[in-house]
């Protein structure tokens, strides 16, 4: 049933078109988290027509993304951009894996499907910072409309259940957007996970309240999935009903976009700015190119990294910057790739008791049977998500814990806003769970301390003009102190939950840290420079805001100094969000495709 079908063609020759008869009225560059949202909601309009370029192929011939648990096996993989960092001199001068979903769905195909709309105050920070039209009133219609919850229950704390609606508001009845949201399994350990930060002090909490307050607490999470099977964006918005009866919709894949094409006609818009007009495509570096033109517009959804580079290949960005790698500017605007922020994380991982733990699930012969339990009834453990709760908080204010962060010092986005995540998943998860446990049969559990609101700021640059070369990745992760700082904090709080009742009696021992109840902060930091890796989170190379403060595109994303153009993915951000981004992307490409539509007002 996963693979008798799937969306979009691998042919390019049956997508071309030319200057003079242009075929599309908007066309889509990445068929990813946001892209589906967009293709989806513009082509509801007969009368206009919309192409997908998708480098990857359709994520429903990926049988572990669509088991919730299996995310990990698709990193690198052909279905995973696999990108690294520079060195980074705060992480052991390691080059830290950068996995990036290449498919239909993009990374909403491979996450961990945490399924939360972060604190209200971010969105409103947004709006500060110059992004008008992006505040939390004007962006929480818009979570209302995407997510349908399947809630049996309330996630706050480790107890199962009352029914609750996403916005708190206790009843009976689903929500009814498509983005299918559910409560995933909680392994035993989980369910004490939260009790123990409970007895901690720490609130039990509903993170999708859309009160503020709500956003520090502990709580296991909703998740993306529904019957057992993760939501992506494509499953969602472009399933067989949308593709196959739509002849407006037009989806190619396995075709990376290279380069913008623009308007060489004199004064080809009212503005005077060069206008774009397509894109041109490869199916592989040494490939032939093919060109695709819109009437009306082109949408980039790339994501963090690879929407920055096609602006930039195209010859949108610094001048020196562009010179340097052959590309001939076009449009100076120096923020493009600058602004990068990450969530980055430091694990800390115990040996758990035998049997208590998901570790068999990382062993291929003994999740057989699971595998077979999933296929034919879409339950049992492999429907867990893995990073099953976490724990929100203020640095300066943990519950118990004397912070050497300044009272009223956090980097949040607003006076309730976290900085600071604790997550947790019951197997050994360490470099993205790519290094082998210290002992194969064992059971283990991993809690990680999580910066949510880094002062460290990075870029996205140029190795050459081509696409196909990976860009330059430089999160400059941890180099603020205070970053450091923030992380030792939840690093110090781990060790207190792994001493305190019902978690304790589930935990062995630490093994990465080894010791960790005799080591000092220096020691402490030393683990974190050799553990930090990235929760998957990159945002903010493209952010919305005004042109003379380094923005990329403004209020309603058209980059600036070009017509023709937007931008829409996780790299519009204008600042970093306390958590889990998925659903803001989900929210942001909605309200994008009303912009583009012409149902919400100019602003």
């Amino acid at each position: 049933m996963l693979f008798t079908s799937h969306a979009g063609s691998s042919d390019p020759t049956r997508f071309v078109s030319t200057k003079d008869e242009p075929k599309y009225d908007y066309i889509i560059a990445g068929g990813g988290t946001a892209g589906c949202v967009l293709a989806s909601r513009l082509s509801e309009d007969p009368k206009i027509s919309v192409l997908v370029v998708e480098a990857g192929e359709a994520d429903a011939r990926q049988l572990m993304s669509r088991i919730p648990a299996g995310w990990g096996n698709l990193f690198k993989t052909p279905v995973d951009w696999a990108y690294e960092t520079t060195p980074q001199p705060q992480a052991a001068g390691r080059k830290l894996f950068q996995p990036r979903g290449k498919m239909l769905g993009g990374c909403s195909a491979m996450n961990a499907e945490v399924y939360q709309q972060c604190s209200p105050e971010d969105y409103d920070h947004w709006e500060s910072k110059g992004a008008k039209g992006w505040s939390w009133k004007d962006l929480k219609p818009y979570f209302e409309k995407s997510a349908g919850v399947l809630s049996n229950g309330t996630l706050s704390g480790s107890s199962p259940v009352i029914n609750e609606k996403l916005d708190g508001d206790k009843g009976e009845k689903e929500t009814e957007g498509i983005y299918k949201t559910s409560e995933a399994p909680t392994n035993v350990i989980t369910a004490a996970f939260v009790e123990a930060g409970e007895s901690l002090g720490i609130k039990a909490t509903n993170l999708n309240s859309g009160n503020p307050s709500d956003s520090i607490g502990i709580s296991r999470f909703l998740t993306s999935t529904s019957s057992g099977t993760r939501t992506t964006t494509s499953t969602a918005y472009l399933p067989s009903t949308v593709y196959k009866t739509r002849p407006n919709l037009h989806i190619l894949t396995l075709t990376t976009v290279t380069k913008l094409l623009f308007s060489t006609s004199p004064s080809p818009s009212p503005s005077s700015s060069p206008v774009c007009t397509g894109v041109s495509a490869r199916q592989k570096a040494d490939g032939p190119t093919f060109e695709f033109y819109a009437t009306r517009e082109v949408l980039v959804c790339l994501g963090s990294f690879a929407s920055p580079q096609l602006l930039l290949v195209s010859g949108i960005g610094r001048g020196s910057e562009l010179d340097r790698v052959g590309v001939e500017g076009l449009v100076e605007s120096k923020g493009v790739g600058k602004g990068l922020k990450d969530h980055i994380l430091s694990t800390v991982v115990f040996e758990a008791t035998k049997g208590t733990s998901l570790q068999f699930l990382t062993n291929p012969i003994a999740t057989l049977p699971h595998l077979m339990k999933w296929m034919i009834k879409g339950t049992g453990p492999l429907t867990t998500n893995l990073a099953e709760a976490g724990a929100f908080l203020r640095s300066d204010s943990i519950p118990g814990q004397s912070s050497s962060i300044v009272k009223g010092s956090v980097n949040g986005s607003g006076p309730t806003a976290p900085d600071l995540e604790i997550i947790n998943a019951p197997v050994y998860y360490v470099h993205h769970g790519l290094e082998k446990p210290p002992v194969a049969n064992a059971d283990y559990f991993t809690m990680a301390s999580t910066l949510l609101r880094p002062h460290s700021v990075g870029e996205v640059t140029l190795a050459s003009n081509d696409v196909f070369d990976a860009p330059v990745i430089n999160p400059n992760y941890l180099s603020s102190e205070y970053d450091r700082q923030v992380v030792l904090e939840g690093i110090k709080l781990i060790r207190r939950l792994s001493t305190t009742s019902p978690l304790s009696p589930y935990l062995v021992k630490s093994v990465s840290p080894e010791n960790l109840a005799t080591l000092t902060d220096e020691e402490l930091l030393t683990h974190m420079t050799l553990s930090a890796d990235t929760i998957y989170h990159p945002v903010g190379t493209c952010r919305i805001g005004n042109f003379e403060d380094g923005a990329v595109v403004d209020h309603e994303l058209r980059v600036h100094g070009v017509d023709g153009l937007r931008v829409c993915d996780a790299s519009v951000f204008p600042d970093i969000t306390s958590g889990h981004p998925a659903a803001a992307v989900v929210a942001v490409a909605e309200r994008a495709a009303d912009l583009i539509a012409g149902k919400i007002g100019r602003q």
